[in-house]
Parts: structure tokens; sequence; C-alpha cells
């Protein structure tokens, strides 16, 4: 999963990377065109934590996110409705964005507007956004009816019909995401990458002097949930740095001190699943167990070529359990003994949490 984070300068994008991605890429200032931040994360997965402390693992490999930060989006690029191309083909890699909303006062660090309006800057980065997706549609639609404008061939005829379907809801100010599309038809704009087509997490930026009054800066923004795909955190940006600097002991007190349940970095990662409907499953073997993400509804032959394509094409079955079974059997043969193990064919759907031994015939 590659998550793009996004937003206006001065709003604290660096700083959520920094906390997600355990990094420390430089803040302040950061504006310059083309300059982005990578990096790779991995995920909390106390589960994973739980296989491990019961099977005496050697080894856990988690699931991992990768982040991608990039420049603000600045009241220039919506007005000249030019944004750097770099930037964008980066952008346009990601399964999902996540777009910071500066909602901090702060003199020192003052908005690039002059005064602080999540709105305002939500409606500037999503127009920003649409007309980038509009020019790329416009583009291909031209050269389809140039390029077939005497020829009716079926499969250029569908895509121009779900382009322009694109191309009218976007100049009704509204993103591609807003779209019943079907699997088919996603699959004909899947190569685009199309910004306003991708899985939304608007990222609720605040200070710790607004923490009290968090849930109601959540139920003020939730009016964004109503597009598909479209999902809202409230956090402390630079409160979550420093509390993702802190060790295990320092970090129980100051949650408790702070009145924090859960890390934002806990809850971020738990939205984006859901938003783009993924789900973890895992393997086991003798030294290593592993965190996997499959997308929901997906099979058990799809999961084994997530771990080797040669298991997928050699596939029989697959050994089956909830992690939480299996933690309660404390091992494969009393997991048996109990009938909690279950063989599971390649149409099996896949749950959250299983834990999954792939057999598979090599010399197939």
């Amino acid at each position: 999963m590659k998550i793009g984070i996004v937003g206006r300068p001065q709003v604290g994008k660096t700083t959520v990377f920094n906390t997600l991605a355990q990094s420390n890429a430089e803040i302040g200032g950061y504006t310059s065109r083309g300059q982005i931040n990578l990096s790779t994360a991995n995920v909390p997965d106390e589960r994973l934590e739980r296989l491990a402390e019961t099977f005496e693992s050697e080894r856990m490999t988690p699931a991992t996110i990768d982040y991608v930060d990039v420049a603000g989006v600045t009241k220039a690029d919506v007005e000249q409705a030019e944004l750097d191309s770099g930037m964008l083909a980066e952008l346009r890699k990601v399964d999902a964005l996540a777009h910071v909303v500066r909602l901090f006062e702060n003199e020192a660090v003052p908005h690039v507007d002059g005064s602080v309006d999540g709105e305002r800057d939500i409606e500037n980065v999503s127009l920003e956004f649409a007309l980038s997706d509009l020019q790329i549609v416009e583009g291909r639609l031209d050269r389809l009816r140039k390029q077939y404008q005497n020829q009716k061939l079926p499969e250029q005829q569908s895509e121009i019909r779900v382009l322009e379907v694109c191309q009218q809801t976007l100049e009704e100010g509204k993103p591609i995401r807003v779209l019943d599309l079907s699997p088919n038809e996603e699959k004909m704009i899947r190569g685009y990458g199309f910004l306003t087509q991708k899985p939304l997490l608007l990222v609720c930026n605040i200070d710790e002097t607004q923490l009290e009054t968090a849930d109601a800066i959540l139920e003020r923004f939730s009016k964004y949930t109503s597009e598909p795909q479209t999902a809202v955190i409230v956090l402390a940006a630079q409160l979550e740095l420093e509390l993702s600097q802190l060790d295990d002991a320092d970090t129980e007190i100051f949650m408790e001190e702070m009145g924090l349940s859960e890390s934002a970095l806990d809850r971020f990662v738990q939205i984006s699943y859901r938003l783009l409907g993924l789900l973890t499953f895992f393997t086991m073997n003798s030294t290593d167990i592993r965190a996997w993400t499959l997308r929901e509804g997906q099979t058990a032959v799809e999961a084994a070529g997530r771990i080797h394509t040669d298991f997928a094409e050699a596939f029989i079955r697959s050994e089956t359990i909830n992690w939480e079974d299996l933690v309660g059997c404390g091992s494969y043969q009393e997991a048996r003994s109990r009938g909690l193990l279950r063989a599971e064919g390649k149409t099996y759907q896949v749950q959250e949490g299983d834990v999954l031994l792939i057999l598979a015939n090599p010399t197939r």
C-alpha cells in the first residue's frame, strides 16, 4: 500500500509524514518544487507480536506502508492550474491520498493565505487535482476521437464513453470517485491514475490545545464523508511526533496524561485499510511469522500469489485458522485435534486475521 501525503504549504504535512514513517525529513519552509520525501514504515500489529511470542519465532515480519510526502499546493498552482509534473507523476502511482488540513493557529508559522480555513484549503487542493485530471481526460478524448473518427471499434468507443462521463463529473465540480463504475470501466481508466478517483483521507491537523474539541472538529468535517471512499481523522501531528519518539513506558504515561486512548498512527492505518478495502493475513514457518496485505474478497490462491507466484500456480489447498484460535491452541497439532484448522480450496475468500499454511506442488 502506498499513500501520498498532500496539502497546502505549512500545514504539517511533513510532520505527519515523519510521525507515520518514523522519519526525520526536514520540516519548515518545505515548499520547493521537485522535493519529494519517500519512506516505508512497518504496520503496527499486536496480533503479529502475540503469534511471535506464542510460537517463540526468531523473526517477525510486519506488513508495510509506503508514504510519499510532496511539496504543498500553493495559491499560484490553483490560479495557474499548474502543478509540478514530477509531483503529479509520483502521486498518480499511490493507492490513496492523505490530505493534511491545517486547523491550528501558530503566529510563528503563518498560513500562506493569511488565515486558517480548513474548508477553503480542502476546496483549493481538490480544485487543483480536478483540473489536473480534467486536462488528462480532455487530452485523451481528443486523441481517441481523432484516431478513431472513422471507425467504431467497441473497445475504443467504450473508453470514450467512460472518459466523457469522467469529464462531465469533473466539470460539475465532483471527483471521479463518486462514479459507480463497473469493474471493466474501472480497468479502462486505471492506468491514468486519476487523483480524484483515489480514496481520500482528510487529516485534520490540530494542536494539543484543541484536543478537547477534537470530537466537534470531527463532526464538523464529517460532511465530506458523504462522498464515496472518503474518511476523516483528527490528530495533533506535532504531539504525535513527540509521542512516537518515546519508549513504551514513557508513551503509556504520556498518553494517559494527554487523555489519548490510542496513537494516531494506529487510527491512521486502520482507517487507511478500511478506505482501501484491505485486510491482513499471516503466514508462519519454523523461524518467521509474517503479515501480508490483501484486498477484501480475494481468495486463498491470490493470497498464495502474494507470497510467491509459484505458490499460486501450484496451489493445492490452504490450511486456515483464525490467529486468535491458533494462539489459544498454542500449536498446530492442538488446533487440528480441536477441529479448528480448516482445509480451504482456491475459491476460499481470505478473512481478516486468517493464518494460512499454503500447500503447493512445485513440480506441477
